[in-house]
C-alpha cells in the first residue's frame, strides 16, 4: 500500500496524564477523511534515560474500545523513531507520537502532477507560544 505524504507529530504532556479527550480527538481524525492515523503510540522515558513505547490500548486513563485503540498502532514508528522522540522529553513527561497521512495533499498531488508540477516542500509550523508546548518533528 502506498502512503503519502506522512508526518510524524510529537506532542508532550505530563507523565500518565493522557486523557479520554485525546482518544476522542484521535477517533475524530480517523473518521474525518482528510487525514489518516497511520501509527500512534506513547513514548515513556525513565530516570536512567531508557525509553519504551506504550500502545494506547494499554493506558488505563483512556476508556473506550480497546480493540479500536489497538488497531491504531501499526508498528511503522520504528525503534529509532522512539529513541528520537524520547530524546525530546524528560522522565517526568510522556510523548504522544502520531504518524499522520495527509489525504488532502495526496489528492492535490494528482492535479498538480497533471499540470507537470510537483509538491516541493511540506513545512510544519508549530502552534503559537503559550498554547501548550508542542514539539515539532520531521516531515517524512
Amino acid at each position: 500500500m502506498a502512503f503519502g505524504p506522512l508526518e510524524l507529530m510529537v506532542l508532550s504532556f505530563p507523565a500518565d496524564q493522557l486523557t479520554a479527550g485525546v482518544r476522542a480527538t484521535l477517533n475524530r481524525l480517523t473518521t474525518a477523511g482528510e487525514m489518516r492515523i497511520v501509527d500512534v503510540l506513547v513514548v515513556r522515558t525513565d530516570a536512567a534515560g531508557g525509553a519504551c513505547a506504550v500502545e494506547l490500548s494499554e493506558l488505563p486513563g483512556l476508556h473506550g474500545d480497546r480493540v479500536r485503540l489497538a488497531r491504531l498502532a501499526t508498528g511503522l514508528i520504528t525503534e529509532s523513531d522512539i529513541d528520537e522522540v524520547a530524546a525530546m522529553v524528560d522522565d517526568q513527561t510522556d510523548a504522544l507520537a502520531v504518524l499522520l497521512e495527509h489525504h488532502w495533499v495526496r489528492d492535490l498531488a494528482g492535479p498538480i502532477a497533471a499540470s507537470r508540477g510537483n509538491i516541493v516542500a511540506l513545512t510544519h509550523i508549530p502552534g503559537a507560544p503559550g498554547h501548550g508546548r508542542i514539539l515539532t518533528g520531521t516531515t517524512i
